[in-house]
């Protein structure tokens, strides 16, 4: 636990040093992934400075779920911190766990550039000792995007790319990747509303 709290602090602390004006953004976030062995769900929505999450995985051995409530707090003009309580559940041999309580913590970045965007994302959470950090790349003109993210837990490690492209000018996406610790293809659709 208290590994856990120092990388906190010291992401904190790395966001106000690193990320040289983030404000707040109403909207919502869900995307949908499905490969052979694994398929995954993630949601979030915000509304002023009040978050909403929930992730669930499925996979070979069982179904992982959690949820989050965070706050923002915006960090000058770097980056958006996130902070609240969170609860896991896991599912394995057909039976679900106790929820398991804990704290999320998040720091993120758009930065908009002259071809679109970059999106970047750093979390860590006490439930199951998660972590997961993303890049993504935006081409405004071509709806295209490009990203690369890494996550684990206590009961998983996974490195994935995706490219994503828009759907006309809906705020809609699909998605095609690759899960490179699993070696896995998956398709999937976002909506982005952000």
């Amino acid at each position: 636990m208290k590994s856990g709290w120092q990388f906190i602090h010291r992401s904190g602390c790395f966001a106000l040093l690193c990320f040289p004006s983030q404000v707040w953004a109403d909207g919502y976030f869900l995307q949908a992934d499905a490969g052979r062995q694994t398929q995954g769900l993630v949601a979030t929505m915000a509304q002023g400075a009040w978050n909403y999450g929930l992730n669930v995985a499925d996979y070979e051995d069982g179904t992982s779920v959690s949820t989050s409530i965070a706050y923002a707090f915006p960090i000058g003009d770097i980056a958006m911190m996130k902070v609240g309580p969170s609860f896991g559940f896991q599912r394995e041999d057909g039976a679900w766990s106790s929820p398991e309580p804990g704290i999320r913590f998040s720091v993120e970045r758009f930065t908009p550039t002259s071809f679109g965007g970059v999106f970047t994302l750093a979390e860590v959470s006490t439930v199951e000792s998660a972590w997961f950090v993303l890049g993504q790349l935006n081409w405004q003109a071509t709806g295209l995007g490009l990203e690369l993210s890494r996550g684990g837990s206590d009961n998983y490690s996974e490195t994935t790319l995706a490219v994503s492209k828009r759907i006309t000018d809906r705020p809609v996406s699909l998605r095609f990747g690759y899960k490179l610790s699993s070696e896995e293809v998956f398709f999937g659709l976002n909506i982005n509303t952000f």
